[in-house]
């Protein structure tokens, strides 16, 4: 029979599992130690680096301080050459020599040479300093010969190569020779004799001195100068700077006393670098551990933070209750509404104002306003006002599908109300105010216009009614009878054409009160003013006063000829007869026009100025309101029709300041240009010459 026992399952994927662990381990352990090692070889390397680059800087700034201490005992040579008298040159030449020896410590003689190199004069120092033999400066050597040479040819400061000299103890030392000319090429040389260890001990910096063994070399390698200190370098750090001077360059090398890093330093650093490991795989662990957890709190911080700026940008109050009516959460506004803050509302029952009867109003849960239709209930605010609002509500379900309150939406509808009904008795006043202003107005044209043909039709009546009576007889024969008879036939010829007038005053105070369409083109205002400036003459010459125009350019206004210039014709009427009482030689009417820049928007003007006895402060405020005037027989419409056509064709008409006693209307159009496609029709709208603006009822 076949063996059915359950076989194990096999071990190669453990043991392959195993074998990654154990390499994972090694590799690992690898990684850290090749990090340990590197992080040592690194520190040692970094602190290596970091000390030759200071030990470079300070030998640098060794070098300049050095090539300036020499170059002031060169400038202080140039000043003694410089007072060097060719008829007298030892006179002025001892004093300042002696009193450089005392002040540079490596300078062991100062001579005074003339062209042949003879030596004239000479300056020793007087403290103890290595003596050079005086016999031994009888003749130049060729280093010495070679500078001062070089000196006098190029009329500078030039140093001599170092060569040996022997001291009379029967030691010896490097030395170099400063050749400095005087004369001007008629005398000869300054040689200041130096002493190359000396420079070193004593024009160096002292610290840098005392931490560095320094040799002085020539470019070839040959040692001509160290310090005397005795002290050894390392071996370890070393830099070397090259020391140019004229005529001869040197190289100073600087051996550091530092030894190589130590290893402590080393295994601090991979010490501090395996903690930073164990660090970083803790960090590592606890991440692993708490990303879940952050990814969520972060997740629900984002949606409450949306959630949250959603419901305060709402300007639409959001307000939950419990399934008892108590309020659980309120928003901004929904608090701004009522006036109270959300620690008040939270927890009690929402601000429902009375019925009017008494009775309390819709309390939320109560199955209507639900759905798209909400309900309309007013609510209390805190300083004891009510205003309506819209509320729409919903059932808050949790996750489990329990009903467990209401969130409702409510909307204040109380500044909608207010503009309806502002709006709806904005209409029948307006209504009720151009039914009266038409009437007005009607009343008013006819009454005027009619008078005349009347009174005149009155009055032929008369004398025709007494022809009748107390003339002769139509029938009566005689010349008196024909004359009675034109006479007659007169007066009622007059009697119909005074009636037709009648009619005539009637049709047109018919289309005065029609609206009419306003008929637009493009009109240079130049134009329009020179077309109507000959009645505006007739005007003035009425009013016997002097006319001034002003026209600049000629902008071109979109709008209808006819009705703009009515507009100006009122209003230079108006200008004439304001100055019925001004003496004649100071009634002036003026008109000007030019193009106008204002509020950044460009605009056309046309002023119109008198010199009247111009407007009372207590009347200004009534000045284009229909039927108010000062003058004894005017209607009081000029200005408010001048002002509804400008406001017609997109403009405006005030009254502008005025220094001069007089007063200024100006009235500024839209100005066309020839680039705008033409105004539509709708544009075009009938223009009422109804004031817009009519008298309100008592």
């Amino acid at each position: 029979m076949p063996n059915l026992s359950p076989r194990a399952p096999p071990a190669r994927p453990a043991r392959r599992s195993t074998t990654r662990i154990g390499l994972l381990s090694a590799l690992v352990v690898l990684l850290v130690v090749a990090v340990l090692g590197a992080t040592v070889w690194l520190a040692a390397a970094y602190q290596r680096n970091e000390r030759e680059e200071a030990l470079s800087a300070g030998t640098q700034a060794a070098v300049g301080t050095l090539r300036a201490r020499l170059a002031a005992t060169e400038n202080v040579l140039r000043q003694i050459a410089d007072e060097i008298d060719p008829g007298m040159p030892a006179a002025r030449f001892g004093p300042g020599a002696s009193r450089l020896i005392a002040d540079d410590p490596s300078l062991l003689r100062i001579e005074l040479r003339s062209a042949d190199g003879a030596l004239l004069s000479a300056a020793d120092p007087v403290d103890p300093r290595p003596r050079i033999d005086a016999r031994q400066r009888g003749a130049l050597g060729f280093e010495t010969t070679l500078a001062k040479r070089s000196a006098m040819a190029f009329s500078r400061a030039v140093y001599s190569r170092p060569y040996y000299v022997r001291t009379p103890d029967g030691l010896g030392f490097e030395i170099t020779e400063l050749a400095v000319p005087w004369g001007a090429g008629r005398g000869g040389s300054l040689l200041a004799i130096r002493s190359l260890p000396r420079m070193l001990d004593h024009l160096l910096p002292a610290e840098f001195e005392r931490a560095h063994q320094i040799v002085l070399s020539e470019a070839d390698g040959t040692v001509v100068a160290r310090t005397s200190s005795g002290l050894k370098g390392a071996g370890v750090y070393a830099a070397s700077a090259p020391l140019e001077l004229p005529g001869v360059t040197l190289v100073l090398r600087a051996e550091s006393l530092e030894r190589s890093p130590g290893l402590v330093p080393g295994v601090l650093a991979a010490t501090l670098v395996a903690l930073t490991l164990a660090l970083a795989s803790s960090g590592l662990l606890l991440w692993r551990d708490t990303r879940r957890r952050l990814a969520a709190e972060q997740a629900l911080r984002e949606q409450h933070a949306l959630r949250k700026a959603m419901e305060d940008s709402l300007v639409t109050g959001l307000c939950a209750y419990d399934l008892e009516g108590r309020i659980t959460y309120v928003n901004p506004a929904f608090c701004a509404m009522t006036g109270y803050r959300a620690d008040e509302l939270v927890g009690e029952l929402p601000p429902i104002a009375q019925s009017r009867d008494g009775e309390p109003g819709h309390r939320p849960g109560q199955g209507v306003g639900t759905g798209r239709h909400g309900f309309e209930t007013e609510f209390a605010r805190r300083n004891g006002e009510t205003f309506p609002a819209l509320v729409f509500e919903a059932p808050l379900i949790d996750e489990t599908g329990r009903q467990t309150g209401w969130m409702g939406s409510i909307l204040d509808i109380g500044e909608r109300r207010r503009a309806e009904e502002l709006n709806r008795r904005q209409q029948e006043k307006l209504q009720a105010h151009a039914r009266m202003a038409m009437l007005g107005e009607v009343a008013t044209a006819l009454s005027h216009e009619l008078n005349q043909p009347l009174a005149a039709i009155t009055s032929y009546a008369t004398a025709c009614e007494n022809l009748l009576r107390d003339g002769p007889m139509p029938g009566a024969a005689g010349s008196a009878s024909a004359d009675a008879r034109a006479t007659l036939r007169s007066a009622l010829e007059r009697i119909r054409s005074q009636s037709e007038r009648a009619g005539q005053v009637i049709r047109g105070v018919q289309s005065f009160v029609r609206r009419r369409r306003i008929e637009r083109e493009p009109i240079p205002i130049g134009a329009l003013m020179h077309g109507i400036e000959p009645l505006v003459r007739l005007q003035a010459r009425k009013w016997g006063a002097r006319l001034v125009v002003r026209i600049e350019g000629s902008p071109v206004v979109y709008g209808d000829r006819t009705m703009l210039e009515q507009a100006v014709l009122n209003l230079t009427r108006n200008a004439a007869e304001a100055m019925d009482g001004v003496p004649p030689g100071r009634r002036t009417l003026s008109i000007e026009s030019a193009a106008h820049r204002e509020a950044g928007r460009d605009w056309v003007r046309v002023a119109v100025r008198d010199f009247g006895c111009g407007v009372a402060p207590d009347t200004e405020g009534q000045l284009f309101q229909p039927f108010f005037t000062t003058k004894p027989e005017g209607l009081g419409i000029g200005l408010s029709l001048s002002r509804s056509v400008i406001e017609a064709h997109g403009g405006q008409l005030r009254r502008e300041p005025c220094e001069a006693p007089g007063s200024v209307f100006a009235f500024l159009l839209p100005p066309h240009r020839a680039s705008e496609a033409p105004r539509t029709p709708a544009a075009q709208a009938p223009v009422d010459m109804v004031p817009a603006e009519p008298p309100a009822l008592p």
